[in-house]
């Protein structure tokens, strides 16, 4: 049985749940307008580039990398 790779998207969503933070939050963080990180982390229909990422990164403290 494979086991299913994580996406960085759920990694990130993840990340944000166990912070108790929300979208909004990351949002006012990075600088990214809401619907955008909705439309990447949950809907799926836009591509998270690296700038975006990068700034995700520097707001989480954390060093995700794109898939």
């Amino acid at each position: 049985m494979e086991k299913e790779k994580t996406n960085v998207k759920d990694e990130i969503l993840l990340h944000l749940e166990k912070e108790e933070r929300n979208m909004a939050w990351l949002a006012r963080k990075t600088g990214i307008p809401y619907g955008s990180l909705y439309s990447i982390l949950v809907h799926r229909i836009m591509v998270l580039s690296d700038a975006h990422l990068e700034k995700i990164n520097q707001a989480m403290e954390t060093d995700f990398i794109n898939d």
